[in-house]
């Protein structure tokens, strides 16, 4: 039972995705959208924005399809996660103003995939 609740909150992390998605692709007129990233240091332009937007996508996949596995208790589904998270760990850095919690929930999915 702990586990489908541990998928469920998995799932809304990755749903959470969603929002680099909406910022970087402008899909709402969000003031958080800018082509820069880590932390301003680096400009990725315009098209950047959209591979990077496209990017968060498949986080949100990503993170869809290890909940699954969880849930339904596959015995992929840690493999699964720490892909996820590591993927997820890059963007959130990447986008370090915005995602800071998000790297630090990267970094305890990661440490608590490896001690388990």
């Amino acid at each position: 039972m702990l586990l489908k609740l541990i998928a469920i909150i998995i799932l809304l992390h990755g749903l959470i995705h969603l929002f680099g998605v909406v910022t970087f692709w402008k899909i709402s007129l969000h003031e958080h959208y800018s082509t820069k990233v880590l932390g301003g240091v680096l400009d990725i332009g315009e098209r950047g924005t959209y591979v990077l937007g496209f990017a968060w996508l498949v986080a949100t996949a990503a993170y869809t399809i290890a909940a699954y596995g969880m849930f339904t208790d596959q015995v992929w589904w840690q493999t699964g996660l720490f892909a996820a998270a590591a993927y997820s760990l890059v963007l959130t850095v990447l986008g370090w103003k915005d995602a800071i919690s998000g790297t630090i929930l990267n970094l305890i999915i990661l440490i608590s995939l490896i001690l388990i």
